[in-house]
């Protein structure tokens, strides 16, 4: 018997489904990044929510330049680090970036997109695809793709008892990216119940790493780029494995695959 309620196999699906339309709607952007890429000395550290046009802006590119950062939900209603924003920030505005390796403290999406390509990726400057020099940077498709976020809901699942639990000793690690639907679930219920989390992303490196979960474009066994990020999680992480979401949770001592699976920890662990 599982040590976890189940949720419905049938509303995972659908949650699912609406989880992929975020992904269609971006058009693929949060899925390929660079095998070795320029990883800060310092965790860079991200007071965001799942559902914020903006915030989806600035993961994004957190995975397409294969960054790792220490998230801190601080969705709508929600206190254990929303609060703490408002006192760094004078306003709980997200995204907010933490760039300790500069000393940096950044408000706006572009602004943090600029300053990550500025000292992250080879080309040293922003892409024409990620820059909006004029106007509000979360566009129509962004915006359409939060709605289906809001659908799951955007606040604290429960402010009262997620500031009274505070925040965990240690943080979580959650291996996924951006694009991945399953991944956005569990990104979804950490955010609602405020639980922080390093991210450690997992950009898909080259065409051969798309495809279905357990299935890529390639003839063989599937193995990714030597000495690449993702050779590095499944040899000295996933013991051979290569499967995302993944979640390590050194509070309890628990590891494990499924996005299923991982919320109902959650909502029983941090709940």
């Amino acid at each position: 018997m599982s040590l976890f309620p189940k949720m419905s196999t049938v509303s995972h699906q659908v949650k699912s489904l609406q989880a992929l339309t975020t992904t269609l709607l971006r058009g693929g952007r949060g899925n390929m990044g660079p095998a070795h890429p320029i990883m800060p000395e310092k965790m860079l550290v991200l007071y965001e929510h799942e559902a914020c046009p903006y915030c989806r802006r600035v993961r994004e590119v957190m995975t397409h330049l294969n960054l790792d950062y220490e998230s801190r939900p601080s969705p709508h209603k929600g206190h254990v680090y929303r609060d703490e924003l408002k006192a760094k920030s004078g306003k709980t505005q997200v995204p907010y970036l933490i760039d300790a390796n500069t000393d940096t403290q950044l408000l706006e999406s572009q602004d943090i997109i600029d300053h990550l390509y500025a000292h992250y990726s080879k080309q040293g400057s922003t892409p024409k695809r990620y820059r909006v020099d004029n106007g509000d940077g979360a566009t129509l498709s962004n915006k359409l793709a939060s709605v289906t976020s809001m659908l799951r809901g955007v606040k604290a699942a429960h402010p009262k008892k997620n500031k009274a639990r505070g925040k965990p000793e240690q943080l979580l690690e959650l291996y996924s990216f951006e694009a991945s639907p399953y991944s956005r679930l569990v990104r979804e219920k950490l955010s609602q119940l405020e639980v922080g989390f390093i991210n450690r992303n997992v950009a898909r490196e080259r065409l051969q790493d798309n495809g279905l979960p357990g299935l890529h474009l390639t003839l063989g066994k599937y193995e990714p780029i030597k000495g690449g990020k993702r050779d590095r999680i499944m040899t000295e992480v996933m013991d051979g494995k290569l499967q995302f979401p993944y979640l390590i949770d050194p509070n309890t001592h628990t590891t494990m695959f499924e996005s299923q699976a991982i919320i109902e920890y959650l909502d029983k662990t941090y709940g």
